[in-house]
């Protein structure tokens, strides 16, 4: 097992100190577990509904600006 050094501000130190007690972990484990979490999750394959809907709307479209303009006519 790899050992990793990082900073983190006290405030969130005291909350996964805290949090970690609560379920009977050790921070450390906490991180392990939901590193391990993460790393599952993003090799999962995605699921066939979502699949299908990807790629509907183009690359070309402005999306961020479409949706930017419709929200300022709809609170206009």
């Amino acid at each position: 097992m790899s050992t990793l050094t990082i900073p983190i501000p006290e405030e969130d130190l005291a909350f996964l100190r805290a949090y970690s007690e609560a379920q009977g972990i050790s921070a450390e484990a906490l991180l392990a577990r939901q590193a391990r979490s993460l790393r599952e999750y993003l090799q999962r394959d995605m699921h066939p509904e979502v699949k299908a809907a990807s790629g509907i709307i183009s690359p070309s479209v402005a999306s961020e600006e479409a949706h930017r303009a419709y929200l300022e006519s709809k609170h206009s």
